[in-house]
């Protein structure tokens, strides 16, 4: 979930687990698809910031929503980030 100030990142199914990454946290942004997501036409979005264990992942998308999601998840981790 995009919200104002930060992602939202829910995954399990047994086990839940909630990931909040603020946009002025994130200092890479990047589109990644390895063999069998290009072979089902998926791409994953790979977020990363200073903190090494709060990197997160979001993988299953359409390389299009997933190039979409980086360039505006970029921009507002550098409108949020010119603040601090």
């Amino acid at each position: 979930a995009e919200r104002a100030d930060d992602l939202l990142i829910s995954r399990g199914v047994l086990w839940r687990e909630l990931t909040v990454v603020p946009y002025g946290r994130m200092q890479l942004v990047e589109v990644t698809s390895g063999p069998l997501e290009r072979h089902f036409g998926l791409a994953s979005v790979q977020l990363h910031t200073a903190a090494a264990a709060s990197d997160a992942r979001i993988p299953g998308l359409l390389p299009s929503e997933a190039a979409r999601l980086r360039d505006r998840l970029t921009e507002l981790g550098q409108a949020r980030s010119a603040g601090l």
